[in-house]
């Protein structure tokens, strides 16, 4: 990361600009895929997490005897801690490539003061809180889906995970 940081601090201002673009249509893309899956109705989302669920259970019954009634109950106590886990691995990453792109492009912040660099943290989960209401509230109107404050809260949770192991793997160790 530290050669990545260097790289762009030393590109001419073109380069610098392809790059932010080229970040920026990333992000858009990834947040266009999560929005994709929150646009399924609920049954092709349920299907889809169940079927999931399902191959998850068939490989921990492999180890033993069970038949598939067993393999089908299991399934169902993974469903839905599996789609919460979904929530939060999502967001997380989204909250790490909005963290990770700004300390590319916070170089000459991070000389300046550290301080204004762990408000760019706070920014970067404030703006996965709003994308995570958007896709909620979007949500909303998929037949048979609803929108769960929860989901938001969980999703903000996994973002701020993110930037604070990013905090720790390049802030903090500026200050040792």
């Amino acid at each position: 990361m530290k050669t990545l940081l260097n790289a762009f601090k030393n590109a001419s201002l073109p380069k610098r600009a392809f790059s932010v673009f080229f970040l920026a249509a990333g992000f858009l893309f990834y947040y266009l895929v999560i929005n994709r899956f929150s646009a399924q109705t609920a049954e092709v989302s349920g299907g889809l997490s169940f079927e999931i669920a399902e191959k998850m259970a068939d490989f921990i019954c492999s180890f033993g005897e069970h038949t598939a009634e067993d393999v089908l109950s299991l399934a169902g106590y993974f469903e839905h801690p599996l789609r919460k886990f979904a929530h939060f691995a999502e967001y997380a990453i989204l909250g790490g490539l909005f963290c990770g792109s700004f300390l590319v492009l916070g170089i000459e912040i991070r000389q300046i003061s550290s301080g204004k660099m762990r408000g760019m943290y706070i920014r970067c989960v404030l703006l996965v809180f709003i994308l995570a209401g958007l896709d909620e509230l979007h949500q909303f109107f998929v037949p048979g889906r609803y929108a769960s404050v929860w989901d938001v809260l969980l999703d903000t949770f996994g973002s701020i995970v993110m930037s604070f192991i990013l905090y720790l793997k390049y802030d903090r160790k500026k200050k040792r």
